[in-house]
């Protein structure tokens, strides 16, 4: 026999702004990849703004760890463009998938700019 399964509809915004989309550290545009850590830190890919933000667990906004804050997408090692995907190893070094700039990019745990591991 198969399990019969409910949907719980009482679910929790646990990043982001419902309805909204917008820069702001609490907002987000597209958030396509997401990444839970040993700690319970939520990464997410933010797409729409080019962006990684790490939300804290009970935090009500995120920061950003990989891209620029102000959402502005690019091609240098310190910019994103249409980040889809976010992996974070035991180092604590982000890998991001930059799909538009078609390249994996290597950010170390607080730098400020990235690295290109794979991809052009």
């Amino acid at each position: 026999t198969l399990p019969i399964l409910n949907w719980n509809s009482t679910g929790i915004t646990a990043a982001g702004v419902t309805g909204s989309t917008g820069t702001a550290a609490n907002e987000l545009s597209l958030p396509f990849g997401l990444f839970l850590d040993s700690s319970n830190s939520l990464y997410i890919a933010d797409y729409g703004n080019n962006r990684v933000q790490k939300w804290l667990t009970g935090a009500s906004s995120g920061s950003t760890v990989a891209g620029q804050v102000t959402g502005a997408g690019g091609s240098g090692a310190s910019d994103l463009s249409g980040s889809a995907g976010v992996a974070v190893d035991s180092s604590g070094n982000i890998y991001v998938a930059d799909t538009l700039n078609h390249r994996v990019q290597r950010w170390a745990s607080g730098a400020s700019s990235g690295t290109t591991v794979a991809g052009t």
